[in-house]
C-alpha cells in the first residue's frame, strides 16, 4: 500500500483540503440555518431533505479531489517513475482508487460531523445525523472508483465530472430511470435510506425511482468499484504514462 499512501499524501494538501472541507459543509449550514425556524418534529425530515439535495457540494468536492490522484503525478512529470516500479497494473489500479477513496472519506466525515454540529446547535436530536454517515461514505467510495479513472484518462476531467454531476445525475436520472439506477448519488441516498425511515419529501423524491435498502446499495456500489477498478486497469496497460 505504499503507492496509496503517497498519493493520498499527494492530494492532501492544506489548502485544498479546507476547501473542500468547506464545500462539504455547506449542507450542515443550510440546516442550521433553516433549523432554527422548524418545529422540533418537522426537524428529521428537514435534515434528510437539505442532506439529500445541497449535499451534492460533496459531489463536486469529491470530484476535485478524486480526479486528482493520478493526474497531479501527470501533470508534475513523475508518473514515468511510478510506472517504472515492479507494481502489477491492477494493484495500481486498486492503489488509486482506495487512495481516492480515502481522501473523498476524510472530506465526507469532515461534512459529517460538520452536520452533527449543525443538528447539536438547533438543540435537535443527534440520532438523527447518525445514518447520513453511510450515504457520505458510500459517496466518497462510488465517486472514487468512477473520477479516478476519468481523471487520469480525459485531460478536462474537471469539466467532464462536473458534466456528469450536474447533466446526468441531477437531471437526466429524474426522468431515466436506467441512469438513476447507476447514478452514484442514488446509490449511496439508498443505502442513507435503508438505515433512516424518517425522509422527507424532498429526500424521497431525490431517490426517484432506485429502491432503498443497505443491500442492494451495497451491491451496486461494488459494481461501480470494480468496473472502475477494470477500466482504470486497462488504461494503466494500454495508455502512455504520459
Amino acid at each position: 500500500m505504499v503507492l496509496a499512501v503517497h498519493l493520498y499524501r499527494r492530494i492532501m494538501r492544506r489548502g485544498r483540503v479546507l476547501a473542500l472541507l468547506a464545500l462539504s459543509s455547506v449542507p450542515a449550514l443550510v440546516f442550521w440555518l433553516a433549523g432554527f425556524d422548524a418545529d422540533e418534529t418537522e426537524l428529521p425530515a428537514l435534515f434528510t431533505d437539505i442532506v439529500s439535495s445541497v449535499g451534492y457540494t460533496f459531489a463536486i468536492a469529491a470530484l476535485i479531489l478524486t480526479a486528482a490522484t493520478l493526474r497531479d503525478e501527470r501533470d508534475s512529470g513523475t508518473l514515468p517513475y511510478i510506472y517504472m516500479r515492479p507494481i502489477v497494473r491492477i494493484s495500481m489500479a486498486a492503489q488509486s482508487v482506495a487512495a481516492g477513496a480515502g481522501a473523498a472519506l476524510v472530506i465526507g466525515i469532515g461534512g459529517w460531523l460538520a452536520a452533527v454540529v449543525a443538528v447539536l446547535a438547533v438543540g435537535a436530536d443527534i440520532t438523527m445525523a447518525v445514518p447520513s454517515l453511510a450515504m457520505f461514505a458510500g459517496a466518497a467510495v462510488g465517486y472514487a472508483a468512477i473520477f479516478v479513472p476519468l481523471g487520469y484518462l480525459v485531460p478536462r476531467s474537471l469539466l467532464v465530472g462536473l458534466g456528469y454531476i450536474i447533466v446526468v445525475e441531477t437531471i437526466l436520472a429524474n426522468v431515466v430511470t436506467g441512469l438513476a439506477q447507476i447514478s452514484i448519488w442514488r446509490i449511496a441516498l439508498s443505502i442513507y435510506a435503508g438505515i433512516e425511515d424518517r425522509f422527507g419529501n424532498v429526500a424521497t423524491e431525490n431517490l426517484g425511482p432506485v429502491t432503498a435498502g443497505v443491500g442492494g446499495g451495497l451491491v451496486k456500489l461494488a459494481a461501480v468499484v470494480l468496473t472502475g477498478l477494470a477500466v482504470l486497469t486497462w488504461a494503466l496497460k494500454r495508455r502512455d504514462a504520459l
